[in-house]
């Protein structure tokens, strides 16, 4: 179950995603995928949600989002699958993490931390990694989850 302060750190960040033109969604559905054949793909393992995908020209920026230190060292799966991806925490975490180099910037060295300041602003505190190209399953995947999460968002509203 989210925490108020999870709702409203997706909100501002929603928000912030379209205020820049960008196309984000959250509870993105993604899948592990193996080739079985030209341009043919199957999932394997089970469905990962990642957070907050955000994209921008065909880029896509992956985004967990965490408020307390007990959720980022929980057992909960964190999907990088992105060309851009992000830990969004709050400020104070964000900068606690970085300043105390905590274990998971060694668990996830390409990984960038976004800080949110619990109101409307956020501040990239560590840079990520960026992958240009993602593996064509990967890139679908992607896809086809937003397109699923953008629909259950259009089937709340439709009726």
């Amino acid at each position: 179950m989210k925490t108020q302060l999870t709702k409203k750190m997706e909100h501002a960040l929603v928000a912030d995603a379209l205020k820049k033109g960008k196309h984000p969604a959250l509870e993105v559905q993604y899948w592990h995928s193996e080739s079985i054949g030209a341009h043919t793909y199957r999932p394997v393992g089970q469905v990962e949600y990642i957070d907050a995908v955000v994209e921008e020209d065909g880029m896509f920026s992956c985004m967990e989002l965490k408020v307390s230190m007990k959720d980022l060292h929980s057992k909960a799966a964190q999907s990088f699958v992105g060309n851009k991806n992000y830990l969004v925490c709050p400020l104070e975490m964000a900068k606690e993490i970085k300043a105390c180099k905590d274990s998971w910037l060694e668990d996830h060295p390409t990984v960038g931390i976004i800080g949110w300041d619990e109101k409307k602003t956020f501040k990239v505190i560590k840079r990520c990694k960026v992958k240009c190209l993602l593996p064509e399953n990967d890139w679908m995947y992607l896809a086809k989850g937003m397109i699923l999460s953008l629909s259950k968002e259009m089937k709340g509203t439709w009726k």
